[in-house]
């Protein structure tokens, strides 16, 4: 662990800005770069700005509400987010990160978050308070927030006379789940989970003067809280942010961020890493330097073995070694992290007997053997506990099972849903975080394996939908890796297997001919089950999370619905 330099360690982010403020006020907390331009401008923000200007949105808060009520973030992928969720934070006011709203995103899931939790005030940015205006005025909305607020127009100060910032057991703010398989429920995070989780989190970030953290992730999405605000803020670490939309747009500008920043650690899931892959060329890559990169962090669940290598492929000319991919697992109920590979040492990848598992065993295999599933190892418990219990009976097992989670991390449970709450935090009646994730521990790391609600049971056999995918995608060039969706659905009562994937690019009918027979070979060979449907969508037609994995479960629905059509 490196030296920490602010001496924050133990602090969430609030406390720890407040502190930075004093020792260092004109120090830099973060920088965002802005790509309204070609070439992207330049913005930072100071300890003592960020202390200020959070310190003048509790204060309003407080005139606004009170401790305990709720508060939605509605703001830009910029510092007016930061700003707006320290203030709640400080105000002891429950801040529900969350997006502005924008014309290439559905109003539907905002609404039902808002009308989920009942904001009383909603703090946004100038330049969108017309679209927050529009969005409030949903019908679904019974109970609207009482006050807009645009913290960019509230100036700095107004923090004389706040009382103690809440610690311990108060709820910090609500994390939305993703909703990739459920529909989604705010998780309430306490206090003292943010304070564990940032000090699990710094076990694999050194806090040093050579640490320099580059970020495209998400501000309202679990990992892109965690690692590009909590962990930079409290452990004083430089944090340089770009938007999501401006990374899928040109994934270069990611690259040339890392290159630019001489970064040290930075995070992306799958769909990220194959992005950079597909769309910037070896004609793109000069000037891209990875060299300094000593940890890549990717916590989908499971983590594909070849993303890994084909990103290592890639860029390994640009400087990137393989042994910087980070592999890690982690949940919004454990405020993230989980297990987390440790930086700097192979990634450990085990081969195992495809049958075996679906059967629910673990028999490890040659990497070559016929009928062999490669799984990336995602790393070690860290500081916590971490059991495979069999479904329904919460024994536990050494073949594959459920993963349960206890630690200081895990949360209090979802808002207003008692029930889901019992049965998700409640496992073995002593505090147990039910993942619902299939996996299973060897030699003290875990290996992910898949959904348990995922699970597709045909003629009394299981199978894995992330192997099913993995098989249809090498299937051939045709289809866009992290694009391809494998589910059960009842036709002519029984069980069928059904794909939805996104092409490349267009196909004609013949084409699309020549795709479906290739997938049903390849499965059939793989797995020995036939490929029922295999419906091919328009680009951008696949439903994802906010993270970029596929949401099976809305999948089946629009399926089954009619809504995609044949296969």
């Amino acid at each position: 662990m490196g030296r920490d330099v602010t001496g924050l360690r133990g602090l969430g982010p609030g406390a720890a800005v407040a502190r930075a403020a004093e020792q260092r006020p004109d120090g830099v907390a973060m920088t965002f770069v802005d790509y309204g331009s070609d070439g992207g401008v330049r913005s930072a923000l100071t300890c003592r700005e960020l202390a200020d200007r959070s310190a003048a949105v509790a204060a309003c808060l407080l005139r606004a509400t009170r401790p305990g009520e709720r508060a939605a973030i509605l703001c830009g992928h910029d510092g007016d987010y930061v700003v707006a969720f320290l203030g709640c934070l400080r105000a002891g006011v429950i801040g529900v990160p969350l997006f502005a709203p924008e014309p290439y995103r559905p109003f539907d899931r905002l609404v039902n978050v808002i009308a989920d939790c009942t904001p009383e005030v909603v703090l946004t940015s100038g330049r969108h308070l017309d679209a927050v205006g529009r969005l409030l005025a949903s019908p679904a909305l019974v109970a609207p927030p009482r006050e807009v607020v645009a913290v960019d127009r509230l100036g700095s100060g107004g923090g004389v006379g706040l009382p103690p910032a809440p610690a311990g057991d108060a709820v910090a703010y609500l994390q939305y789940t993703s909703g990739s398989t459920r529909a989604p429920a705010g998780v309430r995070v306490r206090h003292r989970n943010v304070v564990a989780a940032v000090a699990q989190l710094g076990a694999w970030l050194p806090g040093d003067e050579s640490s320099r953290l580059v970020s495209w992730l998400p501000f309202f999405h679990d990992m892109g809280l965690m690692f590009s605000v909590m962990l930079p803020l409290s452990r004083g670490v430089a944090v340089t942010c770009l938007a999501p939309l401006a990374f899928v747009k040109q994934p270069r500008r990611w690259l040339e961020l890392l290159t630019a920043e001489r970064a040290t650690h930075t995070m992306s899931p799958n769909f990220g890493l194959d992005l950079c892959v597909d769309r910037v060329g070896p004609q793109r890559r000069a000037g891209i330097d990875l060299s300094g990169l000593r940890a890549l962090g990717n916590g989908a669940e499971p983590v594909r073995h070849r993303t890994l290598v084909r990103f290592t492929e890639a860029f390994a000319a640009c400087g990137f070694r393989h042994e910087a991919h980070c592999p890690g697992y982690g949940l919004a109920e454990a405020t993230l992290v989980v297990t987390a590979h440790e930086p700097g040492r192979p990634v450990r990848v085990g081969a195992f007997d495809r049958q075996e598992l679906c059967a629910g065993r673990v028999r490890p295999v040659g990497v070559a053997d016929a009928g062999a599933r490669l799984i990336v190892s995602s790393g070690r418990p860290v500081r916590q506990q971490v059991r495979i219990v069999r479904p329904g009976t919460g024994a536990a097992t050494d073949a594959v099972g459920e993963i349960w989670v206890r630690g200081a991390n895990v949360c209090g449970g979802y808002w207003g849903q008692p029930q889901r709450s019992a049965e998700t935090f409640g496992g073995g009646g002593a505090g147990w975080l039910r993942t619902g994730d299939l996996g299973f521990l060897l030699d003290g790391r875990l290996y992910v394996t898949g959904r348990l609600r995922d699970l597709i049971v045909i003629d009394g056999r299981n199978h894995c939908p992330a192997d099913i995918e993995a098989t249809v995608e090498e299937a051939g060039p045709w289809l866009r890796r992290g694009r391809v969706v494998a589910f059960g659905s009842e036709i002519d009562d029984a069980e069928r297997l059904v794909v939805v994937a996104e092409p490349v690019s267009r196909v004609s009918a013949a084409d699309a001919e020549v795709i479906r027979a290739r997938v049903r070979a390849q499965v059939s060979r793989h797995h020995d089950v036939g490929v029922h449907a295999l419906v091919l969508l328009r680009a951008g037609g696949l439903p994802v999370t906010s993270s970029g994995k596929p949401r099976r479960r809305e999948c089946r629905i629009r399926f089954e619905r009619g809504e995609f059509g044949g296969g």
